[in-house]
């Protein structure tokens, strides 16, 4: 259980970091700063993301926590449980909302998921 739940919630933060660079890309927003080397950073991403589409300051944070979490993964004794890895879910649910307008119901989310590990 434990190596799945780690990589559950490796396979959430790596969506949470692809959504934030295709926004990136896809609004042509890589010219911000491309000089800068924090451009590369998500939480420089997370920051600017904050300003211009309104992610709350404490969901943030969170998404934040979590990927420093995955950061240091192995590095720690840390066990990453389900509960956690369902809070990662929503966080990326919800910046996923924010960036492209993208809501499922429970229902579309519990069919994709389903499709998906027909696919594994």
């Amino acid at each position: 259980m434990k190596s799945a739940n780690e990589m559950a919630f490796i396979s959430i933060d790596a969506a949470a970091m692809t959504a934030l660079s295709n926004y990136f890309k896809i609004n042509n927003l890589s010219e911000v700063k491309s000089n800068d080397k924090s451009f590369k950073s998500f939480n420089f991403f997370l920051e600017l993301i904050e300003k211009q589409n309104g992610v709350r300051k404490f969901e943030m944070h969170d998404i934040k926590k979590f990927h420093n979490l995955r950061k240091n993964l192995f590095q720690q004794p840390n066990v990453i449980s389900i509960e956690a890895v369902n809070e990662y879910v929503v966080l990326v649910k919800v910046l996923l909302a924010y960036l492209y307008n993208y809501r499922a119901s429970k229902s579309g989310w519990e069919q994709m998921i389903k499709e998906y590990k027909n696919n594994l």
